[in-house]
C-alpha cells in the first residue's frame, strides 16, 4: 500500500483543522436543542400526560358531534346504522363550511397495543372516507386512532367518537 505524499497529508490536515475551526466558532451562536437544555429552566410539556388522574384534552375543548358509532369487536366496516348517523351529521356539517371534525377511534383494553391502534385507525379512516364522500372538505376532517391507549375518562370499547371543533 502506497503512503500519501507528505505534502498531501499536510494539506488535508490544514483543511480539516480549518473546517473544524469554522464549525466550532459558528456553533457558539447556535441555540442548543431542547433535549440538551436544563429541564428546570423551562416548562416540560407531555403529549399525553400521566395515566393516573389524566383528563383527556378532547373532553374539554371538543364536543361530540353525534352519538358514538359502535363497532363489532374486530370489524372496521361501516354498518347501515353508521351510514344513517353519518348522513345526518354530513347534512348538518355542510351548513357550516368552516366546521372541523376530529374522528377518534377506540378499542377494548384486552387487544395487543399495535393491533388495537391499527384497528382504531382503520375505523376512524372509514368514517372519514364516508364523510368526505358525503361532501365534507377533507381538510376539515382529521382522524386519530387511540387503540386501547386512552385516558381513564375516555371510551374503553369498540367505538368511534366524532368531535366537533368550532
Amino acid at each position: 500500500m502506497n503512503a500519501a505524499p507528505p505534502m498531501m497529508n499536510r494539506n488535508a490536515a490544514i483543511l480539516s483543522s480549518t473546517l473544524l475551526s469554522c464549525l466550532m466558532t459558528s456553533c457558539g451562536s447556535m441555540k442548543m436543542p431542547a433535549f440538551f437544555r436544563n429541564p428546570s429552566s423551562e416548562a416540560v410539556v407531555y403529549a399525553l400526560g400521566p395515566r393516573d388522574g389524566f383528563s383527556s384534552p378532547l373532553n374539554g375543548s371538543l364536543k361530540p358531534a353525534c352519538p358514538a358509532l359502535v363497532f363489532d369487536h374486530a370489524d372496521f366496516q361501516l354498518t347501515a346504522a353508521h351510514q344513517q348517523a353519518l348522513n345526518g351529521l354530513a347534512q348538518e356539517m355542510l351548513k357550516n363550511k368552516k366546521a372541523r371534525l376530529l374522528i377518534a377511534g377506540y378499542t377494548v383494553p384486552n387487544l395487543p397495543p399495535d393491533h388495537a391502534r391499527s384497528l382504531s385507525e382503520r375505523r376512524a379512516l372509514a368514517v372519514r372516507q364516508r364523510l368526505i364522500e358525503l361532501g365534507l372538505d377533507a381538510a376539515n376532517v382529521q382522524t386519530v386512532g387511540f387503540g386501547n391507549d386512552f385516558s381513564p375518562s375516555g371510551p374503553s370499547s369498540d367505538v368511534v367518537v366524532i368531535y366537533r371543533q368550532n
